[in-house]
């Protein structure tokens, strides 16, 4: 008899807890018998083999756009994983639209019209918005992404740069600093990163005079890149192995060889 009095004072004080609180409506109209339901949303995916409608089946709003409507009411992550679960193999009637990289480039590859070096430059200006003295408009929409010298091999970065001189278009040093590999006519967009790589004092400040006369001796620097953060990255992140780090490539960056033991 004393449980089930424990257990009528347990449920009276939850009642109490749904009708007072103010976080779900759901609690505070159907206090206790509310919790059901949240029990049986978060069991769901086990019970969906039993459902007819699946998450697309539902009209006006399919539960996909329901969820994503309820997370970003209650200040959840409105992010939800790439993919899609249509039949889009076997459906009838099925429209994907693929956009066109290259719009401007009207005539078929195989018309006798085909230019296949026809110019497709940005329509952003590097330092318009702030009126640079030498703002200017890249000459292609597609370019280099950053990939410095000591993670790439010397052979890598001089094909990469060279490739950017025959399409006309940027070549991200990467936080590396620039290396002779790089100076083989493409255009470069130096990136500077948090070791300040080509333009650092010996105790690894900042040097404004080195990344001035670096950049007024190489006249394929149009632009540099401040690396803020690092991102996703396999192994160690950003950090390069004392092992690898060769004399050729702490002289390019500005710092001292370190045995493997320092390290």
């Amino acid at each position: 008899m004393t449980y089930l009095w424990i257990a009528l004072g347990a449920l009276g004080l939850l009642a109490l807890w749904d009708i007072t609180q103010k976080n779900h409506a759901i609690l505070r109209n159907f206090p206790i018998l509310g919790h059901f339901r949240y029990l049986l949303e978060s069991i769901r995916p086990e019970l969906r083999q039993y459902i007819v409608t699946d998450n697309d089946a539902e009209r006006p709003f399919n539960r996909d756009q329901r969820r994503w409507v309820y997370a970003v009411s209650k200040h959840q992550t409105p992010y939800f994983g790439f993919g899609t679960d249509n039949d889009i193999e076997n459906a009838q009637d099925y429209l994907i639209i693929k956009q066109n990289a290259f719009p401007v480039q009207t005539p078929r590859p195989d018309s006798h019209d085909y230019d296949p070096t026809f110019p497709l430059p940005c329509a952003k200006i590097l330092g318009g918005h702030r009126k640079r003295k030498k703002a200017f408009r890249l000459n292609s929409v597609v370019n280099v992404s950053a990939m410095s010298f000591g993670s790439l091999s010397a052979a890598a970065v001089e094909a990469i740069n060279r490739g950017c001189k025959e399409a006309d278009c940027m070549h991200n040093t990467g936080e590396g600093s620039v290396s002779p590999y790089h100076l083989n006519g493409g255009d470069l967009i130096w990136q500077i990163g948090t070791g300040y790589f080509g333009c650092r004092n010996d105790d690894g400040t900042f040097n404004l005079d080195r990344l001035v006369e670096t950049c007024e001796r190489h006249s394929q620097i149009k632009a540099s890149e401040i690396k803020l953060s690092q991102g996703a990255k396999a192994g160690l992140g950003g950090v390069v192995l004392a092992a690898k780090v060769t004399p050729e490539i702490a002289g390019i960056r500005g710092i001292p060889v370190q045995s493997v033991d320092d390290s």
